[in-house]
């Protein structure tokens, strides 16, 4: 039988890359999304920068993921599947920092200005504006990883 076979999959560091890259991407996220609420002005540009830089390191973070297997032959102090899922940050931060960037710079301020709370803001603006790219972001973290783990089993 030729093909890839999913039975030698490292399911644990399948899970630890997925973990890594899911957890510094929110953090990444949660500060881009706290950086558009606090309004216009240098956070427009600081996002652009930051989009700018994600698609420079897109391509070659996934690439160093996938070679990092053969980059690092022995035991290291830090695994290399949070190694591999730091490195695919860069992709799966684009789909929500370009809905982000493309956001008018005073909507929280403005649906605060018209009485919605933290709760409200947050299910009925933030949710809906950003919850298709987070499926997008989730669903590339999901196939790094995979192919990450399928690389190394190789």
């Amino acid at each position: 039988m030729t093909g890839l076979s999913l039975s030698g999959l490292g399911l644990s560091d399948l899970v630890i890359c997925l973990a890594t890259a899911g957890a510094a991407a929110g953090v990444g996220l949660a500060a881009f999304v706290l950086l558009r609420a606090a309004g216009p002005g240098l956070s427009g540009r600081v996002l652009a920068a930051c989009l700018t830089l994600a698609v420079a390191l897109a391509i070659p973070g996934c690439v160093l993921a996938l070679l990092l297997p053969r980059l690092a032959g022995g035991d290291g102090g830090v695994p290399r599947a949070v190694l591999q899922g730091l490195c695919l940050v860069p992709l799966v931060v684009l789909p929500p920092l370009g809905a982000i960037c493309r956001l008018p710079a005073g909507l929280a301020r403005t649906a605060e200005g018209l009485g919605a709370g933290q709760g409200m803001r947050a299910r009925m603006l933030w949710l809906p504006l950003l919850g298709p790219s987070g499926l997008a972001a989730l669903l590339l973290a999901v196939g790094g990883s995979v192919l990450v783990a399928l690389v190394d089993v190789r």
